[in-house]
């Protein structure tokens, strides 16, 4: 189960009905608001941080000048967010690194990527997703990585 599930199952009809949508609707607009909470959360400890930086030095400067310029970003709305409508798929066209999970944590690959506008992308790949990925990739193996038999 999954918190949205938890809510959806809490809010009843009738309440979204009062309230002039779907129970659908207003979970995705609470969540959109706690997005928005968080996001002038890491706005400001962005902003905080880079008046840290201070300006003593060619690199604090750098520094400093970076970590404005993602406040400025994130700030704009620059970065779509998570819930927004758009129809446009998102794209990744460059694979930088993969991470595997430590042997006591949930064993969740991390795909770190780049979508064509150059924005980071994370792909989250638990054991099932990454067996049907690899199955796509090399259907010549079976689940165990090595050749299937004849």
């Amino acid at each position: 189960m999954s918190a949205r599930h938890d809510l959806l199952a809490a809010v009843s009809f009738n309440d979204a009905a009062n309230a002039g949508s779907t129970p659908e609707e207003l979970v995705d607009a609470h969540r959109l608001e706690a997005i928005a909470e968080r996001d002038a959360q890491i706005i400001e400890w962005l902003l905080k941080k880079a008046r840290e930086e201070g300006r003593s030095n060619k690199d604090s400067r750098t520094r400093g000048d970076v970590l404005a310029r993602m406040a400025d970003k994130l700030s704009r709305g620059a970065v779509r967010p998570p819930l927004s409508r758009g129809s446009d798929p998102l794209i990744v066209n460059r694979f930088d690194v993969a991470m595997e999970p430590a042997v006591e944590e949930e064993q969740v690959l991390t795909v770190g990527c780049i979508d064509e506008n150059g924005r980071p992308v994370a792909l989250l790949l638990d054991m099932e997703a990454r067996s049907k990925v690899a199955r796509w990739l090399a259907p010549e193996l079976n689940d165990t990585g090595r050749a299937a038999t004849q």
